[in-house]
């Protein structure tokens, strides 16, 4: 369950953060670059929704297995 919670978190955090910004590799570095052309619409609405609960359900998982 420990694992599952871990990957829950971390499917959440990327879904949230993959519409906003992008990776650009320069000369060996990579850098996170927020996107120019980013609209707030319907399906970035339940792409944040999905995310949270992901991140939520990763968080109580995790809190399931320190209990039991």
């Amino acid at each position: 369950m420990l694992i599952f919670g871990i990957l829950f978190i971390l499917i959440g955090i990327y879904v949230i953060i993959s519409d906003k910004y992008e990776i650009v590799n320069d000369n060996n570095y990579r850098e996170i670059v927020k996107k120019q052309d980013f609209q707030k619409d319907r399906l970035y609405k339940y792409k944040i929704a999905i995310g949270i609960l992901s991140i939520v359900l990763g968080s109580f998982s995790i809190l399931n297995y320190i209990l039991y």
